[in-house]
């Protein structure tokens, strides 16, 4: 997908404003742009950034970091969304693979359907709601049954 960036997110809000669930695993998510999301998808109930590289950009001449835990200001703004999908372990090999692929997983190197391995774990939190596009669901103008 390559770097899930501020421009990326402002398309999402604009355009998807309903959207319900997001998964952005094994992504290169700047930290200003996760805050971005988790503060203005207010429709937002499901989020995955499960082995994800999150960077965090601080003012020039600084470098980037890697962030390798979420801090308390994420953490609260998270806090109203359903479920929260993270994986930030230095010994999980699929944070291994994105760190090493720089956030551009490169899924041909790896076992088939490992792509969409946590998302089939949480299979039934898709399954109210319809497919929108390879890496998001969205419930549109509808409301999922709760029946």
């Amino acid at each position: 997908m390559g770097p899930f960036d501020i421009y990326f997110a402002s398309s999402l809000v604009t355009y998807l404003p309903t959207l319900k669930v997001l998964s952005l695993r094994c992504s290169m998510l700047y930290k200003d742009t996760l805050i971005c999301i988790l503060d203005n998808l207010r429709c937002l109930e499901v989020l995955n950034i499960s082995h994800c590289l999150l960077i965090e950009v601080p003012p020039p001449p600084a470098p980037r970091r890697i962030v390798r835990q979420l801090d308390k200001t994420i953490l609260e703004k998270a806090s109203r969304l359903r479920e929260f999908l993270t994986c930030m372990r230095d010994t999980c090999i699929m944070c291994q693979r994105t760190r090493n692929d720089e956030g551009l997983m490169r899924w041909y190197k790896y076992n088939e359907g490992l792509w969409k391995e946590d998302e089939e774990q949480k299979k039934t939190t898709f399954k109210s709601l319809r497919s929108f596009c390879l890496f998001c669901v969205s419930c549109g103008d509808k409301k999922p049954n709760s029946g």
